[in-house]
């Protein structure tokens, strides 16, 4: 019986240290989500984009365009996105999933559309411009690397602009190619 008792004690013992301190941890974990998910959450949603393109330069004519973002949380640290536009009597389908890799400490992506190439990106958050910038790593339809840089700024609860940059291969600067207003529909 005394035998028993030590050893209930000991079990009794063990378990609460390890309720403990998992509680512990589970404590520290919610304590230190990044605010990078802040982010994600506010983003979930319908939005309505007014699309302006340069393709031939800032200095040409832009072409203007609309289109839908549709963003559903995939989890705590993911978002689906799914972007539909049409121009020209042609659909454009983008999707892409992004979210905080606790591993490397930033937000990440990945992004398709119609093109036999996958984007992936890595981005940082500036809490006080309320500003993401994404490095962009993607393909040509040919096959060739391209980078870009994309900045997201959070203007208000319900709009927000993204600029994308294209680095020109002849003078090794980004310029601006695109931007896109969004404004949340109620």
């Amino acid at each position: 019986m005394k035998h028993s008792l030590v050893s209930f004690t000991r079990f009794a013992l063990v378990t609460a240290v390890v309720l403990l301190g998992n509680s512990a941890r589970a404590e520290d974990k919610e304590k230190s989500k990044p605010v990078e998910l802040e982010l994600i959450k506010a983003s979930i949603g319908v939005w309505d984009a007014a699309c302006e393109v340069w393709p031939q330069g800032r200095d040409k004519e832009s072409v203007k365009l609309k289109g839908v973002e549709t963003n559903r949380a995939y989890g705590e640290y993911w978002l689906a996105s799914d972007f539909e536009s049409e121009f020209m009597g042609q659909v454009s389908k983008v999707h892409s999933i992004v979210g905080y890799d606790l591993n490397q400490g930033k937000l990440v992506g990945k992004i398709i559309d119609h093109g036999p190439y996958m984007a992936t990106m890595t981005g940082d958050y500036d809490q006080k411009a309320k500003t993401i910038t994404w490095t962009t790593k993607v393909k040509t339809s040919s096959g060739k690397p391209m980078e870009q840089k994309t900045t997201v700024t959070l203007k208000s609860a319900d709009k927000r602009l993204l600029v994308l940059s294209m680095l020109n291969q002849n003078t090794k600067k980004f310029s601006e190619f695109m931007r896109i207003t969004y404004t949340r529909r109620k």
